[in-house]
């Protein structure tokens, strides 16, 4: 009996393209259903039959007449409605989906209450343009002022977050930070890495305030591997090298037990390692994001470590012969 032998011709560059053409082609779907609803619901005449679909639209012939609008208005607006997936017919009466109660609550609401609210968010704006008051600051005012902009502007400075699950990736991810870096840099590291240090010595160069708090463990690793340190004249210059990669530079560096890595960038980009717990030395992963309020929390237990730490490093042993 012959066997024939069927050759696997799948190029995986095709299929990377195909992949990326029907990801497009979803986007292209998603953009053009977006584009739809907007449209529909900036008209006057549907937005009323929407708001109104909330408590329910009897289903009767003067149903037009009693809300204000034409027949043909009326039944060409509920008609988007329905195909756009926001209203539905139930027994007698046109109520909105649940795609519709979602767009209802979330965004017309939303929206309209934040419309009301104007003035306040004016005053947000003009609090950020002065230097004096920081997101925390503002924060707090307008907790006090009105309770529901401060939650809608907390939950808008929360981006999306991003975990990085390999130690380069991580690496990747801080370099970034530290590129679009503005005023500040809050670094604490139980790692010692080449290329953040130039990016960081490049930073502090240009004039960015750059406080640094390296983990004694660290350190005293790093010397564990250096060759035994002479006693000459040059001691102490060597020492400081060896010790702080930073030196000299307008880098602030000190030394303290660190419990975990985590960089804070002109107080509302983060960046926190997460901790193997069976192997606490180990790397395991990092979660990135933009959050005004979650760095303001960071930033106190960066100066909570920075008045634990020593401006010398950990003393140096060196052995004797």
């Amino acid at each position: 009996m012959k066997t024939t032998t069927v050759k696997n011709n799948i190029n995986p560059i095709n299929m990377e393209v195909n992949n990326n053409n029907l990801a497009l082609r979803d986007n292209s779907k998603l953009l053009a259903h977006l584009t739809d609803v907007f449209s529909v619901l900036s008209k006057n005449d549907a937005l009323t039959i929407f708001l109104i679909s909330e408590e329910g639209i009897r289903s009767e012939l003067d149903t037009p007449a009693k809300i204000g609008l034409t027949k043909k208005q009326y039944y060409t607006r509920l008609k988007q409605l329905v195909d756009l997936g926001l209203v539905v017919k139930n027994n007698e009466s046109y109520i909105q989906t649940a795609f519709g109660k979602v767009v209802y609550q979330k965004h017309i609401l939303g929206l309209s209450n934040n419309i009301k609210n104007s003035k306040y968010l004016q005053m947000v704006d003009v609090l950020r343009a002065n230097p004096k008051f920081d997101d925390k600051d503002i924060m707090e005012f307008i907790s006090k002022v009105e309770p529901q902009i401060n939650s809608d502007l907390q939950e808008s400075s929360r981006k999306n977050s991003t975990v990085a699950a390999s130690y380069e990736d991580m690496i990747r991810k801080i370099l970034e930070m530290i590129e679009f870096a503005q005023s500040e840099i809050l670094l604490v590291t139980r790692f010692q890495n080449e290329l953040i240090i130039n990016s960081i010595l490049k930073k502090a160069s240009s004039g960015i305030n750059v406080k640094i708090l390296a983990d004694n463990g660290m350190v005293k690793e790093y010397f564990e591997k250096e060759s035994q340190i002479k006693s000459d004249k040059n001691q102490t210059e060597r020492e400081k090298v060896v010790s702080n990669p930073f030196y000299p530079s307008k880098a602030d560096r000190r030394y303290v037990q660190v419990p975990f890595c985590f960089i804070i960038v002109d107080n509302k980009f983060v960046g926190l390692e997460i901790i193997d717990i069976v192997e606490p030395r180990k790397f395991k992963m990092a979660i990135f994001a933009e959050d005004p309020i979650l760095s303001s929390s960071m930033i106190t237990s960066f100066n909570n470590l920075w008045q634990k730490s020593d401006a010398n490093p950990p003393k140096i042993v060196t052995k004797t012969h």
